[in-house]
């Protein structure tokens, strides 16, 4: 148990790192909304959401693709989601928000760099 836990942080720790050099990658201007029982709302960047340390990386799961190709009818992919868990500012409950795309999906994204200035400037 306790690896998948060191894993689990280690993988935390590698997107709040591509995260610091890709700070102004446009994909993170994204925003995703908080929303409390209470009636509490708030918007909060995908930069924001996985910057503050405070999402958790939920249990792999393995599902069939929604997209659908050509040669492959039930492709079997893997899962793994970003869960935010914090507090309501107003009520103090648990205001709990599934992050928009899977692990296997951010990374990619993370690491791909920022189109040449000079070319699309």
């Amino acid at each position: 148990m306790s690896k998948c836990m060191n894993g689990n942080e280690s993988m935390k720790d590698v997107i709040i790192s591509l995260l610091q050099k890709n700070r102004y990658n446009t994909f993170l201007k994204n925003m995703v909304v908080l929303k409390c029982e209470c009636g509490f709302s708030e918007k909060i960047t995908y930069y924001d959401f996985l910057s503050s340390g405070e999402f958790e990386i939920g249990q792999t799961i393995q599902t069939i693709s929604p997209f659908i190709s050509e040669s492959i009818h039930n492709e079997t992919i893997r899962v793994t989601p970003l869960n935010l868990s914090r507090d309501c500012p107003s009520c103090k409950n648990k205001i709990t928000e599934m992050f928009p795309i899977s692990l296997e999906n951010l990374i990619p994204i993370l690491q791909m760099q920022p189109p040449d200035p000079i070319m699309y400037g």
